[in-house]
């Protein structure tokens, strides 16, 4: 007679998993960790487990020489600690129910250990119930256990004699498991409290100076509008972010080892040394680390850092200059939907300011959570939906230690900016459309899904009806996500080019310390019959060269003909259609005329390029013919 018959049903997939595995019911295959890797994996439950000791000695106390234990396993089934006495844990010993032997379904069959960490829900096992016949003595009753952020650490169970069983002994597990929960909450706010005391009051130190806050992961966690300026990235994009963005990898890894009260000198982007900071835990690991510039007496005559491109068209928008009546009707629709929940789907060419516009729906909607940006473009397909939609512990060969938390999960109660999402694979697709339809993502490794409250904006510069009616964009994402379209207009079809320029022109006047810059006639016309393919980042770039060039070169502080080179045309036509030039091309030219002004200085080379200098080293190896450029102007010098 089949066995099944006598189960309860809840119990009838978990035999079924148990014959799909291969285990054996008569002759168990053990899985039982060495001495070591016990104990590493004690420590990682250390806080769970000095958080609930007394109530697990309570628990105990009720069962004392009983035929009872108490056991707590980790989330792959590993027993970890036990409580209980002989002759009853003699018994138990004898079929490996200690500490070290692995209980999960794959090795043990059914069980209440190994099934409540399968199905994630209270298991009761009870004697025949087992799936191994030698665990049929036994009556076990399982729950799992979780952290206070909801992720699964593994299981409190209390197994006994069979002939003992009683249904009460679930309520204890129950009960206990939740007292448990409530007093590792309680401890974790309690750490977290005392964490940002000592944080503020750090932070408090530096009040006026800019500041950057760097987690145990080396991501930035906070950051103030001063510590942006000095990183050159607008605020709401360097959270989240890691330092080794803009700090040497081996400065930024040095930084987290720091112990006790050690500051470390570290070199920021503009050159200048930074002080790092720890703020550590109970336990002196590093919970924080702040960073903040030199004394102000230092800065004072240092040069003060460029104003982003992003930040410096949010300016002229303040100050009017961005007045072409195409960009400003984009910019009031953006306004006026940026209090509800559209979702909303930027269109134009690259370089128009879509990311300008994101930031500012995002500003004005009201919501308290930051804004988080995706380039769907810039990340390999593998990683797409690992960077989205975050993954657990072990999902993947070089996953993190302790999982991944995914754009959607960041950005909850604020906004995901999916930039070039023409760019994400169908696949994606398909994944993010289910995510939008049922507002909860699901870590890549798990099965818990987590409601996350995101208002979505998205970006193309593709027409992606078009994409749509030639099978390369999904139908049904592209009208989730476009449930209201706003169009960027290109520069080209601007009225307030002129307006633009001179707002870049003063920009770059200031940053020299030098007369405002001015433009001659035959300039005007060139910028006015130049098509713009770049829109404003390629006018900035241009103007900025343009400058350079006058000043350094020709020591004029009008600008010429000569003075500007168009990237995208052929020199001295900037009306012609370009002809292909790769994008290898443009960044050698654009490093070869900033190492013609600097004569072959390659810290004011790096420093005009907005680059440090071990990335222009890197460059210059990249393209051999700069070498020749940089010797041929220090030989000149």
């Amino acid at each position: 007679m089949d066995p099944l018959t006598h189960l309860p049903t809840s119990l009838v997939p978990s035999w079924k998993r148990s014959r799909q595995y291969g285990v054996d019911p008569r002759k168990v295959h053990n899985d039982l960790l060495p001495k070591g890797e016990l104990k590493d994996r004690k420590e990682q439950m250390k806080e769970w487990l000095n958080a609930s000791s007394d109530i697990l000695n309570q628990v105990y106390g009720m069962l004392r020489k009983s035929p009872y234990m108490v056991i707590v396993s980790d989330r792959d089934g590993y027993v970890i600690a036990t409580w209980g006495d002989p002759p009853f844990t003699d018994r138990a010993k004898r079929v490996w129910l200690d500490e070290g032997a692995n209980w999960h379904e794959r090795i043990k069959g059914t069980n209440a250990i190994g099934t409540a960490l399968v199905e994630q829900q209270p298991i009761s096992v009870i004697g025949e119930q087992h799936y191994c016949e030698e665990n049929r003595f036994l009556t076990c009753y399982a729950t799992p256990l979780y952290t206070p952020t909801g992720e699964l650490l593994g299981v409190l169970d209390i197994s006994g004699d069979a002939r003992m069983h009683h249904p009460h002994t679930m309520g204890m597990v129950l009960t206990a498991a939740h007292a448990c929960q409530a007093r590792m909450l309680l401890q974790s706010a309690r750490r977290e409290l005392v964490l940002s005391f000592r944080e503020a009051d750090t932070l408090a130190e530096g009040y006026g100076r800019p500041l950057i806050a760097v987690d145990a992961n080396g991501l930035i966690s906070r950051i103030n509008q001063e510590g942006a300026r000095w990183l050159n990235t607008p605020q709401a994009e360097c959270i989240g972010q890691p330092l080794t963005r803009w700090f040497d990898p081996q400065d930024a890894q040095a930084l987290l080892s720091l112990k006790d009260s050690a500051e470390l000198p570290v070199k920021a982007p503009s050159g200048t040394s930074w002080i790092a900071r720890p703020v550590l835990d109970e336990r002196k690991r590093t919970h924080r680390v702040l960073l903040s510039p030199p004394s102000a007496s230092e800065r004072k005559n240092a040069a003060p850092p460029p104003v982003p491109l992003e930040d410096a068209v949010h300016i002229s928008l303040e100050k009017g200059i961005a007045s072409c009546p195409k960009f400003q009707k984009a910019l009031k629709l953006a306004v006026h939907v940026s209090r509800t929940d559209a979702t909303i789907l930027l269109r134009g060419e690259t370089g128009t300011g879509k990311d300008l516009v994101a930031r500012e729906i995002h500003k004005r909607s009201g919501r308290t959570g930051p804004l988080v940006v995706v380039n769907c473009g810039a990340i390999p397909e593998p990683l797409l939906e690992a960077e989205l939609f975050g993954y657990e512990k072990g999902a993947f060969t070089g996953a993190r230690n302790g999982g991944h938390r995914g754009k959607f999960e960041a950005a909850h109660k604020g906004t995901l900016f999916l930039d070039e999402i023409g760019e994400m694979p169908l696949a994606s697709q398909a994944v993010l459309l289910r995510i939008l339809e049922e507002k909860q993502v699901t870590r890549i490794g798990s099965n818990r899904p987590i409601p996350v409250d995101v208002r979505i904006i998205t970006a193309t510069n593709k027409d992606l009806a078009r994409e749509v009616r030639e099978n390369r964009f999904r139908a049904d994402l592209y009208y989730r996500i476009c449930e209201v379209e706003i169009h960027l207009p290109p520069l080209r079809e601007r009225s307030d080019l002129f307006l633009l320029a001179e707002y870049f022109l003063d920009e770059v006047s200031r940053e020299l310390n030098i007369a405002p810059v001015l433009l001659r006639g035959e300039v005007r016309e060139m910028l006015s019959r130049y098509h713009w393919p770049g829109n404003i980042r390629e006018l900035r770039q241009v103007l900025r060269q343009a400058v350079f060039h006058a000043h350094f070169v020709r020591g004029s502080s009008i600008l010429s003909a000569e003075d500007l080179v168009f990237p995208q045309a052929q020199a001295g036509e900037p009306d012609a259609s370009p002809r292909p030039v790769s994008l290898e091309e443009q960044e050698a030219e654009t490093i070869a005329q900033a190492i013609r002004i600097s004569e072959g200085n390659l810290s004011k080379a790096a420093r005009m390029l907005g680059i440090g200098r071990t990335t222009l080293y890197r460059k210059l190896n990249r393209y051999p013919n700069l070498k020749n450029i940089r010797l041929q102007h220090q030989r000149h010098g």
